[in-house]
């Protein structure tokens, strides 16, 4: 192998991504390394034969003679970046962030408004890490806190959509857009002078591909096409979007702008919205490597220049609008904080410099959460370098399905009632508890019966484990994830957290480009079914499928979901196999801002915010306290990874059959693999 490619490759590790990831090649060979959507069971086969539902990559190849070779490609790690995310968070930057609010931004949701939350600062008093001897004073306190209730807050007047509205031939619009392009800098302006609020008009004519209307260019979903390194790498929610400004015979070669800057030579250029790719190391052209992105020309001012953007730059200014939204919810909700004086003081010294005004929000920590199409390393490393912040402190990152699942045990936000220790449980904390009870109380029931009729004491019973189903649909795609629940924890020991482990099973999502996503719920509930009965067989039926995102798709989803779980009753009416799965399930909806809150939870988790005090026993044997994250997430990867070779200097129908490497569901983060 050395010989013939002029390399030689010894052990991956899911750590490593980067350049590293993409193509990799000498003298007469190649390597391509490439990723799938989830196809449930033999994912690479499955999601050869169905071709229209995949994700981004039909590129890895098939190994039949004409194959077009592997494009530049991803190491498919994102799953793995989001599980060791907490490498971003190092104590000394949580540290720095600690009085201010966490905002969790949910980017991938119904495409009327970014959804956002934010979870407050601790106070003083709660910073202790529960090392406080005063048994009295210490469960008086947790006693205040479950009066409280959740401390997370929905921002529903976020003015956010998912699009970037700039001003056109506005000459200070113009200015600001260039200066942020050119410097990295003056987001404060670009928002107060550029970027335009969204309105229900403009969003849903977004989706219908109408880039401008009276005095603006509306950038559309950037986020879905951000660290791309080339068109053809656009999902299917990409092309759907962006599909009228990508050329059809689309040729690297013709791109004319190498780096990153404001300004570029096609003046003549007319068109107010178009997609390139730009060469990200200096080169003249792009390469068709891993420095490759793709980028939008943008023609701001019919008498300028087209201005070069990345989409991830395009991401940055919808992420500064919702931390600007966050910061001033927050300064009204508590006019007494440390960030409050700041802005009325215009900064941390009452001295900004022009342009600069006001800017303290960009400090604020943010969350993201990511649906699992959408979990590759380069779109979550591009998504980082979007979250900006001169703070230190990197972003949480999360499956957005998780998120919802946290979401939806939140106890609703409010006080505890008069006489009432906490606030009531969420709908399916409280479904979860009683169907635990029940069930544990009917096995013990079962045991000590078994045991009289052996005369024999009765032995230990395993608890009830119950099996949870998320499902959300938005217009750009669909995702199922079958998770456990275990753990029950009271309002004592975190309010926000009733369970302390979730652990997934399985997660099946494809991105999708059309006007009909819930078409694809019967296939993914077929493909999810099948996982769980080979990973956890000995399971029940779901306790409860929930539901996610807005009110109107909510209901359509439960629809469909009907539907299908209907089929699966009267199929199983005269089989000895049937898992149970028919219309009896219930089916648990949620608020709109189920993901955002959820994630505001889980980011607060990892920032130390909500957490359990356990004690410890040290090498003394004396017992300490000890912080807990509040709720464990045991992650599987929603994309597999695959190589090809090729031997023939990279002829197109040459490349060897991929080898899936890391299948679909494996757990996060996997070790290094040994590549023959």
């Amino acid at each position: 192998l050395k010989q013939s490619t002029n390399y030689s490759i010894s052990t991956m590790s899911l750590a490593t991504t980067g350049a590293g990831a993409g193509m990799a090649g000498g003298g007469g060979g190649a390597l391509s390394m490439s990723a799938m959507a989830h196809g449930g069971p033999s994912g690479l086969a499955t999601h050869q034969a169905h071709s229209q539902h995949q994700n981004a990559h039909s590129s890895i190849p098939s190994g039949t003679a004409g194959t077009a070779a592997p494009g530049t490609s991803y190491a498919a790690l994102g799953a793995d970046l989001l599980d060791k995310n907490q490498s971003f968070l190092n104590s000394r930057g949580v540290r720095a962030v600690s009085s201010l609010p966490i905002v969790a931004v949910d980017l991938y949701g119904d495409d009327d408004t970014v959804d956002v939350a934010y979870f407050p600062p601790l106070e003083e008093e709660d910073k202790m890490n529960g090392d406080d001897h005063d048994e009295m004073a210490a469960m008086m306190k947790q006693m205040a806190k479950m009066k409280k209730g959740c401390l997370a807050k929905h921002v529903v007047s976020s003015n956010c959509s998912g699009n970037v509205i700039l001003k056109r031939d506005d000459s200070t619009a113009y200015k600001a857009v260039k200066r942020f392009l050119n410097k990295a800098e003056g987001h404060e302006d670009v928002l107060t002078n550029a970027l335009v609020t969204t309105t229900t008009t403009t969003t849903t004519s977004s989706r219908n591909n109408d880039v401008a209307d009276s005095g603006t260019i509306i950038i559309p979903r950037p986020h879905l096409i951000m660290g791309t390194r080339k068109p053809s790498d656009f999902n299917a929610a990409a092309k759907f979007t962006y599909g009228k400004y990508t050329p059809k015979s689309y040729n690297n070669s013709t791109t004319s702008s190498p780096q990153l800057i404001a300004e570029e030579d096609g003046a003549t250029n007319t068109t107010l919205l178009s997609i390139k790719t730009i060469a990200m190391d200096g080169s003249a052209s792009p390469n068709g490597d891993d420095f490759d992105r793709v980028a939008l020309s943008i023609k701001l001012n019919s008498k300028k220049k087209a201005m070069t953007i990345l989409p991830e730059e395009a991401v940055g200014l919808l992420i500064a609008q919702v931390k600007k939204s966050v910061r001033d919810e927050f300064v009204k909700d508590f006019p007494e904080s440390e960030l409050a004086n700041e802005s009325s003081n215009g900064g941390d010294d009452g001295e900004e410099e022009e342009g600069e005004g006001g800017e303290s929000y960009m400090d604020l920590p943010p969350a993201f959460a990511i649906p699992g199409w959408a979990t590759l390393d380069s779109t979550v490393e591009a998504l980082i370098d979007a979250a900006g912040s001169s703070s230190g402190c990197g972003p949480s990152l999360h499956q957005r399905s998780i998120a919802a699942c946290v979401g939806a045990l939140v106890p609703p936000v409010g006080m505890a009632p008069k006489g009432a220790p906490a606030p009531a449980g969420s709908k399916l904390q409280e479904l979860l508890s009683e169907t635990m009870k029940s069930k544990d109380a009917a096995a013990v029931k079962e045991e000590a019966k078994e045991a009289a009729l052996a005369r024999r004491d009765p032995g230990q019973v395993d608890p009830f484990v119950p099996l949870v189903l998320l499902a959300g649909v938005t217009n750009e795609g669909i995702e199922l994830t079958a998770v456990q629940i275990t753990k029950p924890q009271g309002p004592d020991k975190e309010l926000h957290c009733p369970f302390g482990n979730i652990n997934v099973i399985s997660s099946v999502c494809y991105a999708y480009g059309g006007d009909d996503p819930l078409s694809m719920v019967p296939k993914a509930m077929d493909e999810l079914r099948e996982q769980i009965g080979i990973a956890v067989p000995e399971s029940e039926e779901p306790t409860a499928i929930v539901t996610y995102g807005s009110v109107g798709s909510q209901k359509k989803l439960a629809k469909a979901v009907t539907s299908v779980l209907t089929k699966y009753g009267k199929e199983g009416k005269d089989s000895d196999d049937w898992d149970g799965w028919d219309e009896d399930i219930t089916i648990v909806s949620t608020d709109r801002g189920c993901v955002s809150m959820g994630l505001a939870v889980l980011a607060a988790s990892v920032h130390g915010r909500v957490k359990l005090v356990v004690s410890v026993k040290g090498t003394d044997d004396k017992l300490r306290p000890k912080a807990k994250l509040g709720v464990a997430v045991q992650d599987v990867a929603t994309c597999a990874v695959a190589v090809s070779f090729n031997y023939f200097g990279g002829a197109d129908n040459k490349w060897t059959e991929p080898k899936v490497i890391f299948d679909f569901d494996r757990r996060v983060p996997a070790g290094p693999y040994q590549i023959d």
